[in-house]
């Protein structure tokens, strides 16, 4: 049988439930850390600040920036060996030059 995975969420509410419960049971109300006296685990929201999500426009633009990245990459991956050993050559060669300047 298999068991239904808790979602992050679910998983916060549940560790903040356990919190809560360990606090009303084992420690005098009065010594009890001010978050536990405000809130009951019904009452945890869970969300995201805002400015952690891109917007719209900046979503847009990550997914170009990924797209070539990836491009790039395919390219990469279809040189041959004799070309990468080439191309290392050039950017090595070319360290070199900046190095003596």
């Amino acid at each position: 049988m298999s068991q239904k995975r808790a979602s992050g969420a679910q998983q916060a509410r549940d560790s903040f439930a356990s919190l809560l419960s360990y606090y009303e049971k084992h420690v005098p109300a009065d010594e009890a850390p001010e978050f536990t006296k405000r809130v009951s685990s019904a009452d945890i929201v869970i969300g995201m600040r805002k400015g952690d999500v891109p917007s719209a426009e900046q979503g847009e633009e990550l997914k170009k920036i990924l797209a070539d990245a990836l491009k790039t990459q395919d390219a990469i991956s279809n040189l041959s060996q004799s070309e990468k050993d080439l191309k290392t050559q050039a950017a090595q060669a070319s360290l070199g030059a900046r190095k003596r300047k």
